[in-house]
C-alpha cells in the first residue's frame, strides 16, 4: 500500500473518533456527563475512569478533528520519507495519549497520559534524528516537560490527599483550599502546567521544537501538546482558582509570556519560528484569561482556544506547504505566490485574518471578549489591556507579514520551483481556515453546542454565555480598532520594529538557549563529579561505601523510631549444638576474612555453612538443616573445581593496617544491620495467624504431618513451581557459561586428587547409599523431614562424588538420559500435577488423592518427584559441563 493510501486509511481512525464525539454533542450540551470506568490498580484505588463533559468534549473534538487532517497532510508532506510508517505510529500514540489526558477523571491516570504525551512528543520532535538540532530540541523538550511532570506528580498526590478524593469530579474547592497543603499544591501544579504550555521562563523549548517536521508542529504546537497545560489549568480552575494568589500568578506570568512571545515573533524571518513565538504569545494569553475568572474572560478563553487551534493549525500546515513547494521558509526570499499557489494562499489569507482578529472571523469575537473580560477586572485589568493591545498589534503585523509579504508581495527569490501542493496538503489548511470563518459568521451554533458547556466546566460558578459579532460601541471596540491601527503601522514599518525588537534583545544580553546550554553543562559537570567520587574503579571501595551508607541509614532509622528487635520470651533456649554451630560459623567467617588462598577461602566458607546447618538442627529445623548441608557441600565442590583452574592472581587484600581496620568496621556494621533487620522482621506477628492455620490444616487437608513440605508441594505449590522454574533456567544458563570458552574433552577423566584406589573403591557404595537415602527422603518428605528438593540435592551429591572420581565412565551413563532431559521431565511432572485438580473442577494445583493399600497417594507426590528430577538434573547439567572442561 502506498503512503498516500495508508494516510487515507489511518485518517479514518481519528475521523471515526471525531464522528463519535460529534454525536455526543447534543447530550453534553444538554448538561449530561458521560462516564466509563475500568478498575486499573484496585489495591491503590486507581481506576481508568473516562469522563466527557463540556471541556473534555471541546478538547477531544480538536484532538481528533485536527488529528485526522494532520494524518492526511503527513501523507503528502512526508510521502517519500523511508520511515513514514514509524511517523504514523508515533502520531497515533500521541493522539491516544492526548485523548486519555483530556478524558481521564482519575488524577493518577491523567498523569500517566500526561507523561506519555511527553515521550511521544520526544519521538516526534526527534523524528529526523539524523539532524543534531532535532535531537537537541527533542531532549530539551523532554527534560523541561519531564521535570515539570515530576512537580505535577507531587502536586497531584498532595491534591488527592488534601481533597480526600482522587477524581477531578470529586474534588471540592472548599476542602482543598482550606487545607494547609494548598499553597504547595498550587505551586507544584502551576510548575507542571507552565512547563508543558511553554510559559515564561520555560518557553524556550517550543520554538526549538520547530526543528520537527511541519505536521508535528501543526499538531503538537498549535492544538494539542502545548494546550495540555492549558487544559489542566482550566480543569483545576474551579478547585484551585478564585483566590488572589492563583489569579496573580496566572495573569502576571501569562501577560509576561504573551509580550515576550510577540516581541520575539516579530524579530523572526523563518515563518515557522515566527508562528512558534506567536503560539507562545497565545498560550500566555490563554493562561491570563483563566486567571481573570470573569464572565467575559472565561468565555474569551474558550473562544480563543478554538480560534487559535483553527487558524494556527492552518498556518503551520500552509507554511509547510510553502517550504515544500519553494524550498524555503525565509520571509526575505518569499513573495508573489498567490498565482502559483492560489488554494494555499486563500487558506493562509483566511487564517491570517482570523489571527489578526478581523470580523466576522472567530478570532474577532475572541479578541472582543478578551478585552471585555480584562476590563471587568478594574484598574489592573485596564493596565493589562493596554499591554495586550501592544501584544496583539504585533500579532496583527506578524499575520500580515505571513500573508501579504508571502503571497501578495513582489516576486520572491525562491530556491525551488513553486507550484500548488497536492490535495493532501491543502485540504487541511483550507478546512480549518474556512472553519474559523464559519464559526464566527454563525456563532450561535458554537455558543449553543460547545462554548456554553465548556465555559461552565471552567468557571468557579454559573456563567451566562452569549456570543455576538457586534455588541455596540464599547471600550473593547475602541481597543480592537487601536490594535488594528497599531498592527498596520507595525506592518508597514516592519524593519524598524524588527530592529527595535533586536536591540531590546541585545540590551537584555541573555539568550534562553545559551542559559539552557550553560545549565545543562553545569548539570553534567556536577553529575560527572559525583560519579567520579563513587564510580572510581574500585569495586571493594564502592561496595564498602554503599553498604556502610545503607547500614547507617537503617541503624539511624531504628534509633529514631525506637525499634524493638526482639523480646526475651521470644528467644530460644541456649543449647550445646547451637553454641557449637554459631562458633563454627563465626570461625569460618573469620578464616575467610584473614586466611590467604582461594581454596582455603572456599573451605572456610564451607565450614561457616556447616556451622549454620548445626545451628538449624539445634532449633528444630531439620529440613532447613539438611538443605543447608547439601547446598554447602555442593557449593564447596563446585567452587573448588572452578577456582583450581583459574590462573593465579596477586592477593587482593590491602597491606595497610588502617585499610584492614576500615574493612572490619564496615563488615561489623553491616552484620549488625542485617541482624537487626532479621530479628525485627521475625519478631513481627503474622497477620491472620497464618502459621496456626497451616499447622491445623496440614494433616487433614494435605494428608501430611511435615508442615513445611505440605506447604511447598500442596498449599503453596504454585509458588514452588515458579521457584523451581527459576532454578532450572539458572542452571541452564550457568551450565552454558561453565562449558564455554574451551573445546570439550572427548575423554574426561576424574580429578587427579581422587586417584587413590581405596578412595575409588569406596566411592561406588557411598554414592549408592546416598542415592538410596535420597529416595527415602523423597518418599518420607510428606510426613517426616525431607522432600523432593532435599532428595534431589542428596542424589546430586552422590553422583557428584562419582563424576569427580571416575569422570569418563559415569559420563557415558549420564548421556543415556541427559541432564536437560531430566530437567524437562521434572518440570513436566510439576506442571502436570496441577492439571489433575483442574480435571476435578478444582483450582489449578489443588491436591488430588487416591488410596492404595491404605496409603494416601496424591498429586503432591508427583509434584515432589518433579522437584527432585529438576534439582538433580540442574546440578548434573552444570557438573557435566564443568567436569568436561576441568578434566
Amino acid at each position: 500500500m502506498s503512503p498516500r493510501h495508508a494516510g487515507w486509511l489511518l485518517a479514518l481512525v481519528p475521523a471515526a473518533c471525531f464522528a463519535w464525539f460529534v454525536a455526543a454533542i447534543p447530550a453534553v450540551a444538554a448538561g449530561e456527563v458521560l462516564t466509563a470506568s475500568i478498575a486499573w490498580v484496585p489495591a491503590l484505588d486507581v481506576a481508568l475512569t473516562l469522563r466527557l463533559d463540556g471541556l473534555s468534549l471541546l478538547f477531544a473534538l480538536l484532538i481528533t478533528g485536527i488529528g485526522a487532517l494532520i494524518v492526511l497532510y503527513s501523507a503528502g508532506y512526508l510521502h517519500d520519507h523511508h520511515h513514514l510508517g514509524r511517523f504514523y505510529a508515533y502520531l497515533l500514540i500521541f493522539m491516544m495519549a492526548m485523548l486519555g489526558l483530556v478524558l481521564a477523571d482519575d488524577l493518577i491516570a491523567m498523569f500517566v497520559f500526561w507523561e506519555l504525551t511527553s515521550v511521544a512528543s520526544y519521538l516526534l520532535i526527534s523524528y529526523q534524528h539524523e539532524k543534531g538540532e532535532s535531537r537537541r530540541a527533542a531532549l530539551q523538550a523532554l527534560l523541561i516537560t519531564g521535570g515539570g511532570g515530576l512537580a505535577l506528580l507531587a502536586g497531584l498526590v498532595l491534591l488527592g490527599i488534601a481533597g480526600e478524593a482522587w477524581q477531578f469530579s470529586a474534588l471540592e474547592k472548599g476542602v482543598v483550599q482550606a487545607h494547609s497543603l494548598f499553597p504547595a499544591i498550587m505551586l507544584l501544579v502551576l510548575v507542571g502546567c507552565f512547563t508543558k504550555s511553554a510559559q515564561f521562563p520555560f518557553h524556550l523549548w517550543l520554538p526549538n521544537a520547530m526543528n520537527a517536521p511541519t505536521p508535528v508542529s501543526a499538531y503538537l504546537h498549535s492544538a494539542t501538546m502545548v494546550k495540555a497545560g492549558i487544559y489542566l489549568l482550566a480543569r483545576l480552575n474551579p478547585v484551585l482558582g478564585g483566590g488572589a494568589g492563583w489569579s496573580t500568578i496566572l495573569i502576571g506570568l501569562g501577560a509576561l509570556t504573551a509580550v515576550l512571545g510577540a516581541v520575539l515573533a516579530i524579530r523572526q524571518y523563518d515563518l515557522k519560528r515566527m508562528l512558534a513565538y506567536t503560539t507562545v504569545t497565545v498560550l500566555g494569553q490563554l493562561t491570563m484569561l483563566i486567571g481573570t475568572n470573569t464572565t467575559y474572560g472565561l468565555q474569551a478563553f474558550v473562544l480563543y482556544l478554538v480560534a487559535h487551534s483553527f487558524y494556527k493549525g492552518a498556518l503551520f500546515m500552509a507554511v509547510g506547504s510553502i517550504d515544500h513547494s519553494t524550498g524555503t521558509r525565509d520571509l526575505r526570499h518569499l513573495g508573489g505566490l498567490i498565482k502559483l499557489m492560489p488554494i494555499t494562499g486563500f487558506a493562509v489569507g483566511l487564517a491570517a485574518f482570523s489571527n489578526a482578529g478581523l470580523p466576522p472571523f472567530f478570532g474577532f469575537i475572541a479578541k472582543e471578549f478578551k478585552y471585555t473580560g480584562l476590563m471587568q477586572m478594574g484598574s489592573i485589568g485596564w493596565t493589562v489591556t493596554l499591554v495586550m493591545i501592544l501584544t496583539n498589534a504585533l500579532l496583527v503585523a506578524a499575520a500580515a507579514l505571513i500573508f501579504f509579504r508571502t503571497f501578495l508581495g513582489k516576486r520572491g527569490d525562491w530556491p525551488g520551483h513553486p507550484h500548488e501542493v497536492p490535495a493532501f496538503m491543502w485540504l487541511g489548511p483550507l478546512l480549518l481556515a474556512i472553519g474559523g470563518f464559519g464559526l464566527g459568521a454563525w456563532n450561535h451554533w458554537p455558543e449553543t453546542w460547545l462554548v456554553n458547556t465548556a465555559v461552565q466546566s471552567v468557571a468557579t460558578g454559573p456563567v451566562e454565555v452569549s456570543l455576538y459579532l457586534w455588541g455596540g460601541i464599547t471600550p473593547a471596540v475602541f481597543a480592537s480598532v487601536l490594535t488594528l491601527g497599531l498592527g498596520a503601522w507595525f506592518y508597514f514599518h516592519a524593519d524598524q520594529v524588527r530592529h527595535l525588537a533586536t536591540r531590546l534583545g541585545k540590551a537584555w544580553n541573555y539568550s534562553g538557549d545559551l542559559l539552557w546550554d550553560l545549565l545543562l553543562n553545569r548539570v553534567f559537570q556536577v553529575a560527572g563529579w559525583v560519579a567520579r567520587q563513587f564510580q572510581h574503579g574500585s569495586l571493594r571501595l564502592h561496595m564498602a561505601l554503599m553498604t556502610l551508607m545503607i547500614s547507617i541509614s537503617v541503624l539511624g532509622w531504628a534509633l529514631v523510631v525506637g525499634v524493638q528487635p526482639f523480646s526475651a520470651e521470644n528467644l530460644s533456649a541456649v543449647t550445646v549444638p547451637g553454641v557449637i554451630g554459631c562458633l563454627l560459623a563465626l570461625g569460618g567467617a573469620a578464616g575467610a576474612a584473614f586466611m590467604p588462598g582461594r581454596l582455603v577461602l572456599v573451605a572456610s566458607l564451607g565450614a561457616s555453612g556447616l556451622g549454620l546447618a548445626l545451628f538449624f538442627v539445634s532449633i528444630n529445623a531439620p529440613d532447613v538443616a539438611l538443605t543447608q548441608l547439601m547446598v554447602e557441600t555442593l557449593t564447596v565442590v563446585f567452587l573448588a573445581m572452578v577456582l583450581r583452574r583459574l590462573p593465579m592472581v596477586p592477593a587482593s587484600g590491602s597491606r595497610y593496617r588502617r585499610v584492614s581496620i576500615w574493612h572490619g568496621v564496615v563488615a561489623v556494621v553491616l552484620g549488625l544491620t542485617v541482624t537487626l533487620m532479621i530479628m525485627t522482621a521475625v519478631s513481627q506477628p503474622l497477620p491472620g495467624d497464618l502459621a496456626e492455620w497451616f499447622l491445623t490444616n496440614s494433616l487433614p487437608g494435605g494428608y501430611g504431618s511435615n508442615v513445611v513440605n505440605v506447604i511447598l508441594v500442596d498449599f503453596r505449590a504454585v509458588d514452588t513451581l515458579g521457584e523451581i522454574v527459576v532454578v532450572a533456567i539458572a542452571a541452564l544458563g550457568a551450565a552454558t557459561l561453565l562449558g564455554a570458552g574451551q573445546a570439550a574433552d572427548p575423554k574426561p577423566k576424574g580429578l587427579p586428587e581422587f586417584g587413590s584406589v581405596l578412595l575409588r573403591q569406596g566411592m561406588r557404595p557411598l554414592a549408592a547409599i546416598l542415592l538410596l537415602v535420597s529416595l527415602v527422603i523423597l518418599w518420607r518428605g510428606h510426613n517426616l523431614p525431607g522432600g523432593g528438593f532435599i532428595g534431589g540435592l542428596v542424589a546430586a551429591t552422590g553422583f557428584t562424588l562419582l563424576v569427580v572420581t571416575f569422570g569418563r565412565g559415569i559420563r557415558r551413563g549420564l548421556e543415556r538420559i541427559t541432564p536437560p532431559t531430566l530437567i524437562g521431565l521434572g518440570l513436566a511432572c510439576t506442571v502436570g500435577a496441577g492439571f489433575f485438580g483442574l480435571a476435578s473442577g478444582l483450582p489449578y494445583m489443588s491436591g488430588h488423592w487416591v488410596e492404595l493399600a491404605g496409603i494416601k497417594l496424591g498429586t503432591p507426590l508427583l509434584f515432589d518427584i518433579g522437584v527432585f528430577l529438576t534439582v538433580f538434573g540442574s546440578v548434573m547439567h552444570m557438573l557435566r559441563n564443568l567436569i568436561g572442561r576441568a578434566g
